[in-house]
C-alpha cells in the first residue's frame, strides 16, 4: 500500500540544499510570487574567425533551421519568449536618413504618422543637441501619451541573443558586406535591429583579438541563445513533461526536436564546429545515463547469483542449491520493496546486502558432529544460536548508524539513510525468518536425495563425488591463512604495514578536496558535456549570475542605499559586473535635466517617473525581469506599489568550492551591512550548490562521528567487551581514513555523491569487524587459539559476503555515470580495506 504513494524527487534544491537555508527561503518565495517563464537553448560556434562572412552565413543557416523547427503541437513562434519590438532602432535610422517624414515600410501605423510628424521638429532639435553619442530615445522625444500609444501597436518578436541581431538576420545584406564592413558594424552597432534593445556584442564572442586601437578584429567563438517560455496555464492543469523544473509538454517536445535538428544540421561541417544544448538537455542526459547504466547492476546481480550458488552449494546434482540461492537473494529484493513501501507511506521521497545469508550458511556448515546428528529443526536452531547473535549485532549497528545519519540537514542524504535503515532491518528480518525456513525446506529436499533444481526428481542411487565435498574456501582459511597469520614475524609485518598504510592514508585524506562540478554527472561523450567544456573555455571569465532582491520595500526611501550597494558590488573583486536598473534610471532622467535623487521629490512623483522609465527603451528590459507590482503597470500612469525588485550582478570566474563559498558569504555580508529597512537578500541559482558545499563537510564529519559513537555503544551492549568494541571502532576509523585517501588518489573529491559512499563506509564496514569480534568472544582457549578459530569459523562468511557484493558492483567500472562510478570506486575501497583490517587485529 505504501508503494502506491512512491514518489521520486528530482529537483536539486529539494535534494541537496539544507531546508532551513537562505537560498531555499528566497527560492520558495520566488516560486510563489515571481513566476519565471524563460528557458535557454544555446549554440556555440567555433571557427578560426567567426566574424568571417562565410561563418556568419552558416550561423544564419542554423538560425533558420531553429526557426523552422516544429512538432505536432508547437512551432517556434508558439514556444518562444516574446518581447515588443521597440522603436529605438527606427529612430536610430531616421536621425541619419529621413527626419522629415516616415517611410511607408516603417513599423509605425498610419494612424500614428500624424503624431510622429508633428514631433519631428523636436526630434531634429534634440538630435542637434545630442553630444554623448547615444542613440535617440523615443520616450525622450514624444509626448507620453503619444509614446504609449505607439508602444501598444508594436509587434511582438521572439527573443534571441546573438551577433546576427545587428545584421537583422538579413541574408542578402550579410552577403553584400565586405569583411571591413563586418568588423565596423561589430565594433560600432550596439542596438538589435530585430528588437530594438541594446546589444552587447562583446558578450556573445569568445577568444577575442583586438588591434592596437582596441577594436575587435577577430574571434574564435560566438554564442547564440534562443529563449523559450513555460506555459504555466498548461503546467497548472498537469501538462508537465521532463525532469527537474516544471515545463509544459509543448515546450519540452520542441526543445527535444531542437536537439535532434541541431545534431542533423551540423553533420559534415568542416570550417565551423557547432556545440549546442537545450534547456532540458542536462536533466534528460544525466537521468537517462543512470537508467541506461542499470544494465550493469542487473549483470552484476546475475554474476552474484552464480557466485552464491557456487559458494553455498556443492558441485553435484543433489547438494547444489540454486533455488535456495535465488530465494536468499530475493530477501534483498523484498527488503527494497519494504523500504520503499514503508518510507513512501510516511511521505519520504526516494532520492542491501546478503552477508547474513553467508553467516547463516557458515554456521550451518560449522555444526559439530554431535549437532549434525540432531533432528532438522534442532540443527537449524543450533545454527541460529551461533549465527543469530552475529547477524543481530551487525544489523543493529548498521540500522542505528544509518538512523543517526538521517539527522543530517541534507534532504537527499537524510532520505538515503532512512531508506537504508529500513532496508537493513528488513533484510535482517527476511534472512532470519524466510531464508531460514527456505534452508530447512531445501535441507529436507537434500536429505531426501532430490535434484537441486528439479525437486520432483529423486535420485535413489546417488552418491556425492569426492571433488564436490572439498570446500576450498574453508581449506584456505583453516590450513593456509590461519596457519601463517599468527606467526610472530607475520604479526609484526601486519602491524607495521597497517601503521605505514595509516600514515600514508592520513596524508592522502588531508589532501582530499571539497569540489563538486555539475558536468561530472554528464557522460563525456554527450553533446551537452562538450557544450559545457567549450562554454568554459571561451567564456570562462563570465562567472555565475546572481541578484539582490528587494521585497515589499519602499524603493523611494532607500535610493541612497541602493546606489551605495551598487557601488560596493562594482568595487568588489569577486564581482565581474553589475546590471542595476537604478544606474540606467539616473542616466535616463539626467538627460532630461532632472536631479537624481531629488530631495524635493515625493514618492508619488518617483513612482510616476519609474513608470515612464520602465516603458522607455533603456528601461524596458528591467520591466519584466526586475520588477513586480501590487497591480498591473500602465504606461500612462504612475507605477503601483512595488512588491518586488532586483539588481543583477555576475561573479568573476571562481575556480574552487572554497572561493565560491567565500564569494557567496562576501556578497551576503555586503547586503546585510547596508541595513535596509525591509527584506533584502542576495540570491543566485548557484548559491544552492554552494550552500551544499558549505555544509557537506561539516555534515559528513558530524554524521560519521555520531555513527562511530553509536557503533561503539551498540557493539558494547551486544558483545559485552570494551576492548573488542573499541577494536571494532578502530577498524571502522582506519577504513574511513584509507577510503578517504584512496578517493583522493583515484581523482574523487568530497561531493554530494561521494558523501553517500562515505556514509556507507561507516554504516557497512562495521559488519566485517563486528562479525570477527563477536565470533572471537564466543571462542575459548588462549588468545591465539581463539583468533585462529575465529578466522576459520567466520572468515569464509566474511570473504563471501564482501566478494559477492564486489561482484554486484564490478561491472559499474564500465559505467559513464558519475554517480555509479563513484559508488563503484568507494565500494571497492570499502571491500578491500574491510576484508583486511579486521583480521589484522
Amino acid at each position: 500500500m505504501g508503494i502506491t504513494k512512491f514518489t521520486q524527487e528530482t529537483r536539486t534544491h529539494k535534494l541537496w540544499t539544507p531546508q532551513n537555508s537562505e537560498f531555499l527561503e528566497v527560492k520558495n518565495w520566488l516560486e510563489e510570487n515571481v513566476v519565471s517563464n524563460l528557458r535557454i537553448n544555446r549554440v556555440i560556434y567555433e571557427a578560426e574567425n567567426v566574424l568571417d562572412k562565410s561563418i556568419l552565413l552558416e550561423m544564419l543557416r542554423v538560425h533558420e533551421t531553429v526557426v523552422d523547427t516544429k512538432t505536432r503541437s508547437a512551432i517556434w513562434g508558439s514556444v518562444c519568449a516574446k518581447v515588443p519590438k521597440l522603436p529605438r532602432e527606427l529612430l536610430y535610422r531616421r536621425k541619419r536618413d529621413n527626419v522629415d517624414g516616415v517611410e511607408e515600410d516603417s513599423e509605425i501605423t498610419v494612424t500614428q504618422k500624424t503624431c510622429v510628424k508633428s514631433d519631428m521638429r523636436r526630434v531634429r532639435q534634440v538630435n542637434d543637441n545630442e553630444d554623448d553619442g547615444d542613440d535617440l530615445d523615443w520616450s525622450l522625444l514624444l509626448p507620453r501619451d503619444h509614446y504609449c500609444e505607439l508602444l501598444e501597436s508594436l509587434q511582438q518578436v521572439c527573443l534571441e541573443n546573438n551577433i546576427l541581431e545587428i545584421f537583422g538576420y538579413d541574408h542578402d545584406f550579410i552577403s553584400s558586406l565586405t569583411q571591413q564592413q563586418i568588423i565596423r558594424d561589430i565594433n560600432t552597432v550596439d542596438t538589435s535591429v530585430v528588437a530594438g534593445f541594446p546589444v552587447n556584442v562583446t558578450g556573445f564572442l569568445g577568444n577575442i583579438e583586438r588591434d592596437a586601437d582596441g577594436l575587435i578584429v577577430k574571434a574564435g567563438a560566438a554564442r547564440h541563445t534562443w529563449f523559450t517560455k513555460i506555459n504555466h496555464t498548461a503546467v497548472d492543469k498537469g501538462d508537465i513533461k521532463g525532469e527537474g523544473a516544471e515545463v509544459d509538454s509543448a515546450t519540452y517536445d520542441w526543445e527535444q526536436k531542437f536537439v535532434k535538428n541541431m545534431a542533423n544540421t551540423i553533420k559534415g561541417k568542416k570550417n565551423v564546429s557547432v556545440y549546442f544544448m537545450a534547456s532540458s538537455s542536462y536533466s534528460k542526459i544525466s537521468d537517462d545515463i543512470i537508467w541506461v547504466d542499470t544494465q550493469y547492476i542487473i549483470t552484476g546481480f546475475v554474476v552474484m547469483f552464480i557466485y552464491v550458488v557456487t559458494m553455498i552449494g556443492k558441485f553435484n546434482m543433489v547438494e547444489q542449491r540454486p533455488v535456495l540461492s535465488l530465494l536468499g537473494l530475493s530477501c534483498v529484493g523484498m527488503a527494497v520493496g519494504v523500504s520503499c513501501g514503508v518510507c513512501s507511506a510516511v511521505n519520504i521521497p526516494y532520492g542491501l546486502g546478503i552477508d547474513d545469508m553467508f553467516v547463516i550458511m557458515q554456521a550451518w556448515n560449522n555444526l559439530s558432529p554431535q549437532e549434525q546428528k540432531l533432528e532438522l529443526d534442532e540443527r537449524v536452531g543450533c545454527a541460529l544460536k551461533h549465527a543469530g547473535a552475529s547477524i543481530t549485532v551487525t544489523s543493529v549497528t548498521d540500522f542505528v548508524a544509518f538512523a543517526v545519519g538521517s539527522t543530517t540537514v541534507l534532504p537527499a542524504l537524510r532520505s538515503f539513510c532512512l531508506y537504508a535503515a529500513v532496508g537493513i532491518a528488513s533484510v535482517f528480518f527476511f534472512q532470519a525468518t524466510l531464508f531460514v525456513a527456505c534452508l530447512s525446506v531445501d535441507q529436507r529436499r537434500l536429505e531426501d536425495r532430490r535434484h537441486g533444481l528439479f525437486w520432483c526428481w529423486k535420485l535413489n542411487n546417488w552418491t556425492p563425488n569426492q571433488c564436490s565435498q572439498m570446500d576450498l574456501c574453508q581449506i584456505f582459511f583453516n590450513d593456509v591463512y590461519a596457519k601463517f597469520l599468527f606467526l610472530a614475524p607475520v604479526k609484526v609485518l601486519v602491524l607495521v604495514v597497517t601503521l605505514v598504510l595509516t600514515c600514508v592514508s592520513g596524508w592522502g585524506l588531508y589532501n582530499i578536496r571539497l569540489q563538486c562540478d555539475f558536468i561530472w554527472f554528464l557522460p563525456q561523450d554527450s553533446y551537452v558535456y562538450h557544450f559545457y567544456l567549450k562554454e568554459r573555455y571561451y567564456y570562462q571569465s563570465y562567472g555565475r549570475q546572481g541578484s539582490v532582491f528587494f521585497r515589499n520595500m519602499s524603493l523611494f526611501s532607500e535610493l541612497t542605499n541602493i546606489e551605495e550597494l551598487t557601488a560596493q558590488l562594482k568595487n568588489s573583486k569577486i564581482i565581474l559586473d553589475v546590471d542595476s536598473w537604478y544606474d540606467k534610471y539616473k542616466l535616463y532622467w539626467r538627460k532630461q535635466g532632472y536631479e537624481v535623487p531629488d530631495p524635493q521629490q515625493t514618492e508619488g512623483e518617483f513612482l510616476d517617473q519609474l513608470s515612464q522609465f520602465l516603458y522607455s527603451p533603456s528601461g524596458s528590459p528591467y520591466r519584466v525581469r526586475n520588477f513586480r507590482f501590487s497591480s498591473e503597470l500602465n504606461c500612462t500612469q504612475k507605477a503601483p506599489t512595488v512588491t518586488f525588485s532586483s539588481i543583477d550582478y555576475r561573479h568573476t570566474s571562481l575556480l574552487t568550492s572554497s572561493e565560491e563559498i567565500q564569494a557567496m558569504k562576501s556578497v551576503r555580508k555586503t547586503v546585510r551591512d547596508m541595513n535596509f529597512t525591509s527584506y533584502v537578500r542576495a540570491w543566485s541559482l548557484a548559491y544552492g550548490e554552494w550552500e551544499t558545499n558549505q555544509v557537506i563537510t561539516e555534515e559528513l564529519y558530524r554524521n560519521t562521528s555520531l555513527a562511530l559513537a553509536v557503533v561503539f555503544l551498540v557493539t558494547l551492549l551486544f558483545i559485552a567487551s570494551f576492548v573488542t568494541s573499541f577494536m571494532v571502532v578502530v577498524c571502522v576509523v582506519l577504513t574511513l581514513v584509507d577510503v578517504g585517501a584512496l578517493m583522493h588518489w583515484w581523482g574523487l573529491s568530497i561531493d554530494t555523491v561521494s558523501c553517500f559512499g562515505l556514509i556507507l563506509v561507516t554504516g557497512l564496514c562495521v559488519d566485517y569487524a563486528a562479525h570477527v569480534g563477536h565470533t572471537f568472544m564466543t571462542k575459548t582457549g588462549t588468545r591465539d587459539d581463539r583468533a585462529r578459530k575465529t578466522v576459520s569459523t567466520i572468515g569464509p562468511a566474511v570473504l563471501n559476503g564482501g566478494f559477492s557484493t564486489f561482484l554486484s558492483f564490478i561491472f559499474l567500472a564500465n559505467t559513464r555515470s558519475h554517480v555509479f562510478q563513484t559508488f563503484f570506486k568507494v565500494r571497492v575501497f570499502i571491500l578491500l580495506r574491510g576484508q583486511t583490517q579486521p583480521n589484522s587485529h
